[in-house]
């Protein structure tokens, strides 16, 4: 048996030596993800404890003030999942260590979670939100959610369509096209419910989103009505349901990151004290670690926390600018950014390439993003900021704007 030139020794010792190489390589890889662990854990304590000084050293007054940070928040949190999904482009990025760190990208969903968290119970409260204003604020929802998700829709169909054709012959190895009873499903977010598929993957955060805010707008009066018995009973049913069900196409699963977001908004707003926002609080990270599969996704959510309390105005021209189009990046990014580096992918494969065709996929992200901005997105806040609670001060926002969709 020949092993090339590197190996001048007989065949069996030869291949002893190699297996001894290859043992003592594998050997390192255990280490190596111990210390990643390691150094995972200790992050982790470290934002626990960040989170608590915080609060007994540093409150930040913001319970009547803008929060511009949301906004940068809200763009890099899209960006981040952009660059997730550029990167696992399949065969094009073969480096596992890069594509291990952009896969870090995924915890932009659960940053948009928490984020959720504040901003639609502060918009509520200062909104002077009751049950009775349940069927208006579920308008606001579809007015400013609906029109932008309906437009991907029709958007992604036309562009699997176009792929078909474009491919002709050779598309009997593209994705099949959606059913229709796959597409009706999208409305009102019944794919999961039925076992069907999303037309585009970043969908199902949508429904997610869709699921806490009836969710949110049944239960926050509980909340609110002063009584602190009937408000650990909000507690409890949020940190409950992820173990009645643990399923992650619905929000029971991701409830206890919701609530850290909604316990921050009740502190700021001086609805609950110190101790009880920091028991809560601890009580969903350790649901979250319990249910959920990543260390990385609670970590994102207390990291979320500690910008928005130390840092409420940290904002730019171009983070400003991209979380006003969040909502339009992460709808359309796998048929704008994704499409044209699967294309460019098969022409341009060398290695000091391949970055300049991830950025050109996400500047084509960023326009098309605006125009989709521009033409749907914007008329659909406008429409949304029409429809107002009985009692509504339109002063109070939670980043300038109070119908500012997560």
């Amino acid at each position: 048996m020949s092993w090339g030139r590197s190996c001048k020794l007989p065949a069996s010792s030869c291949t002893l030596k190699l297996q001894a190489e290859r043992i003592k390589r594998q050997s390192v890889v255990p280490s190596l993800a111990n210390t990643g662990w390691l150094l995972g854990q200790l992050l982790f304590a470290a934002l626990i404890i960040s989170l608590y000084l915080s609060f007994f050293m540093l409150k930040a007054d913001l319970n009547s003030k803008p929060i511009p940070v949301i906004g940068s928040l809200r763009g890099i949190a899209a960006s981040m999942v952009c660059f997730d999904h550029f990167i696992s482009t399949v065969g094009y990025i073969e480096n596992e260590k890069i594509k291990s760190a952009f896969a870090l990208g995924r915890t932009g969903v659960f940053i948009f979670f928490v984020i959720s968290g504040i901003v639609i119970p502060l918009s509520m409260i200062r909104g002077g939100y009751t049950i009775g204003n349940w069927g208006n604020f579920m308008l606001k929802r579809v007015a400013r959610l609906e029109p932008p998700y309906l437009a991907s829709i029709i958007l992604a169909l036309c562009y699997f369509k176009i792929r078909m054709i474009i491919a002709g012959s050779s598309a009997v190895h593209l994705p099949v096209f959606p059913s229709s009873k796959d597409v009706a499903l999208h409305i009102g977010y019944l794919v999961p419910f039925a076992g069907a598929k999303w037309i585009q993957p970043p969908y199902w955060t949508l429904c997610i989103e869709f699921q806490y805010y009836i969710a949110l707008s049944l239960l926050l009066p509980l909340a609110l009505n002063g009584n602190s018995k009937s408000r650990y009973c909000f507690y409890f049913i949020f940190l409950a349901i992820p173990f009645i069900l643990p399923h992650d196409a619905f929000f029971p699963l991701y409830a206890p990151l919701f609530l850290i977001g909604i316990l921050y908004a009740f502190s700021i707003m001086n609805i609950i004290e110190s101790k009880e926002y920091l028991n809560v609080t601890a009580l969903c990270i350790v649901v979250s670690f319990i249910t959920l599969p990543f260390v990385d996704t609670i970590a994102a959510g207390l990291l979320t926390l500690l910008i928005v309390q130390y840092l409420p105005g940290l904002t730019n021209k171009v983070l400003k600018f991209l979380g006003n189009i969040s909502y339009s990046i992460y709808l359309i990014h796998k048929i704008t950014g994704s499409a044209l580096i699967n294309i460019l992918s098969h022409r341009f494969r060398a290695g000091y390439q391949k970055p300049i065709v991830i950025m050109t996929g996400y500047l084509f992200t960023i326009a098309c993003s605006y125009v989709f901005y521009r033409i749907i997105e914007k008329n659909s806040q406008k429409l949304s900021s029409r429809i107002k609670y009985k009692k509504h001060d339109p002063s109070l926002s939670v980043d300038g704007k109070m119908d500012q969709v997560v």
